[in-house]
């Protein structure tokens, strides 16, 4: 008779801060946006871009030349006020619960991959050159500029290190294949076995994969390998930190403009 092992992790969750591959991170995140969009009376908006599903918004927002534009500026232009809007000093604490950020961050929702947003952002940006700071033109913020935050976190599940554009930096590509949170390797939730079974290693992005317990409890025995049905538990050590604005963004000296004025593309 065959026997079963459950996987599962300490101090963490699937589909709240832990990922079966990007893919199930896209479907959770833009999959949620749907439904806000639907929440708040964004109907027409989806039929006005032949929208009448989840599934037909996520093929929407994984299309790259969606509604016949360009690098996802299709989703940017139909949904941008939905996702977020300008405040008054572009903080994400200041953005209002009538906009997915502002529900998600108020709600403690995907709090890790919020934080990482707001650091791939500006990365982004400022490969991309959009970002000048001789004056400053604040385009490395995320909340600038609506449409151009939901444009690049599609542009973040559309393109990985292998078909992004061959000028932007190593910390962009890496950023693209390591998600905090996303398992980059084949993962189950239950093992069947017939004997003994031994337990396989993970790989978490973000994470160092510190072993199993035999309790939900980093201080409990560790195990290897499994003869019964039982549950065993993951430990990992976060690794990957992204803190664009508590360090890097300091360090940058910038030239202020007295007479910028903000800029939205949409």
């Amino acid at each position: 008779m065959s026997k079963k092992v459950v996987l599962k992790f300490i101090d963490h969750e699937i589909r709240k801060d832990l990922w079966y591959c990007k893919k199930d991170l896209f479907n959770n995140f833009m999959g949620g946006f749907y439904d806000f969009i639907l929440d708040h009376n964004g109907l027409e908006d989806l039929k006005a871009n032949n929208i009448s599903s989840k599934q037909e918004f996520l093929d929407f927002a994984a299309d790259w030349y969606a509604g016949g534009k360009d690098s996802c500026y299709a989703l940017g232009f139909g949904f941008h006020k939905y996702y977020a809007t300008p405040n008054g000093d572009y903080r994400i604490e200041n953005q209002p619960t009538d906009t997915y950020i502002g529900y998600l961050y108020h709600n403690n929702i995907m709090s890790d991959f919020l934080n990482f947003l707001m650091s791939f952002f500006p990365y982004w940006r400022n490969d991309e050159g959009c970002t000048r700071f001789d004056p400053y033109n604040k385009c490395d913020n995320p909340f600038v500029s609506s449409w151009a935050l939901l444009v690049d976190t599609a542009k973040l599940f559309c393109l990985d290190s292998d078909t992004v554009y061959w000028w932007q930096s190593f910390r962009v590509k890496y950023c693209l294949d390591h998600i905090p949170g996303v398992i980059l390797k084949e993962y189950q939730d239950e093992i069947e076995f017939d004997n003994e079974l031994v337990l396989p290693n993970i790989r978490v992005a973000g994470y160092k994969f510190e072993g199993w317990h035999i309790a939900n409890d980093k201080t409990s025995e560790k195990v290897e390998t499994v003869k019964e049905d039982c549950t065993v538990y993951a430990e990992l050590t976060r690794m990957d930190i992204y803190n664009y604005w508590e360090k890097e963004e300091k360090t940058i000296k910038k030239v202020e403009d007295p007479n910028w004025k903000r800029v939205d593309p949409a």
